[in-house]
């Protein structure tokens, strides 16, 4: 297999021609430059980053009314039990086991409660919630002292799947949902998943953040913060791979390492340049064509320890293809061995047709 960016491919006179551009330190530090000027994906994700919010109540929530002085308006026959029922409450110090007195929010965002009737409360936060009430009640009560919270986290919540220990769904608390917050709440990412490839799907658009390189540039997964409907997928790390193959020992895919980055230099040292056939001066990188840019192809000649350091800072990207060619003498005799079987073959053909035997 070689590449020739003046004579094409060969197969037609047609075919535009491969343009072939060698790894070296130009190239090495043209990329570092672009990939500082392209944020396209940086912006994307940064769009994701924001502060935490108030919690504001939804339907199917459960709310925790107490009017002080007046145990008249305690309703003990609709109850809540933290802790034990359903919802995902969070711990609460010492109301870890205590029944309160709870008001289910309707679909439509109305509570019930004795003398204000119907009572909209979807859409405000505790505060809020609370001093419409008790502005309310002030046309029955004199100076209501009231406590308002919600103790059923049901109308909010955001979906993880995926390669991780606890998928399925995770309840929005008066605690800000964070991509952090999602992925240990499902235990943690598993090791068979790619924790740089998570794909965050919001409202039909889909984000793919990069967990690792948050990371290195400084940004904590907590600053991400998910919303109501938003789904969270850890893909299998085995869907990201590059592919070594030609003169190497154990052809096959390559899997990024844990920090989502592998390099040149990484996937031939986990492949094995075949020290016998193997041409260290012939190697070739494939990068299909993506986002609007052809396939490109590179080629690096690795004889020397100063090439091996610049394949040590050639990122690869999933779906690379690394092709180590052979020697010309092991291609030539190849094809002798395909044509005549080999050398035995090659003199037993020579005496049948000079009449040796």
């Amino acid at each position: 297999m070689k590449f020739d960016s003046g004579s094409g491919t060969g197969a037609s006179d047609t075919t535009p021609p491969i343009a072939v551009t060698e790894i070296d330190t130009k190239l090495i530090q043209q990329i570092a430059q672009n990939d500082m000027l392209d944020d396209s994906d940086n912006a994307a994700v940064d769009s994701l980053i924001g502060t935490p919010a108030s919690y504001r109540i939804g339907p199917a929530d459960v709310l925790s009314v107490i009017v002080w002085d007046h145990p008249e308006l305690v309703m003990p026959n609709v109850t809540y039990d933290i802790g034990t029922t359903g919802g995902a409450q969070p711990q609460s110090v010492g109301l870890a086991s205590q029944s309160l007195p709870g008001y289910v929010v309707s679909h439509e965002g109305y509570i019930q409660f004795p003398y204000v009737k119907l009572i909209q409360v979807a859409g405000l936060t505790e505060v809020q919630a609370q001093q419409r009430l008790t502005q309310a009640l002030k046309k029955y009560l004199n100076n209501p002292q009231i406590s308002l919270r919600v103790v059923g986290f049901r109308s909010k919540k955001v979906f993880v799947n995926g390669e991780v220990h606890a998928p399925g769904v995770k309840p929005i608390t008066d605690v800000p949902m964070t991509l952090a917050n999602a992925l240990h709440e499902a235990m943690g990412v598993l090791d068979s998943g790619s924790a740089s490839h998570v794909w965050l799907t919001r409202a039909g658009k889909r984000y793919q953040i990069d967990v690792p390189r948050l990371a290195k540039r400084g940004i904590d997964a907590t600053r991400i913060m998910l919303a109501n409907g938003d789904e969270v997928r850890v893909p299998p790390a085995t869907d990201f791979s590059v592919f070594v193959i030609g003169e190497v020992q154990k052809p096959g895919p390559v899997r990024f390492l844990s920090d989502g980055r592998l390099t040149l230099a990484q996937a031939l040292g986990t492949a094995q340049l075949s020290q016998v056939t193997g041409d260290p001066s012939e190697i070739y990188l494939i990068r299909p064509p993506s986002n609007g840019r052809s396939t490109q192809v590179f080629h690096l000649n690795a004889e020397s320890p100063q090439a091996m350091a610049l394949a040590q800072q050639f990122a690869l990207q999933s779906d690379d293809v690394v092709y180590v060619d052979a020697p010309g003498v092991v291609r030539w005799n190849r094809v002798v061995s395909q044509l005549v079987g080999g050398t035995a073959a090659a003199y037993n053909l020579q005496r049948a047709t000079t009449g040796g035997w």
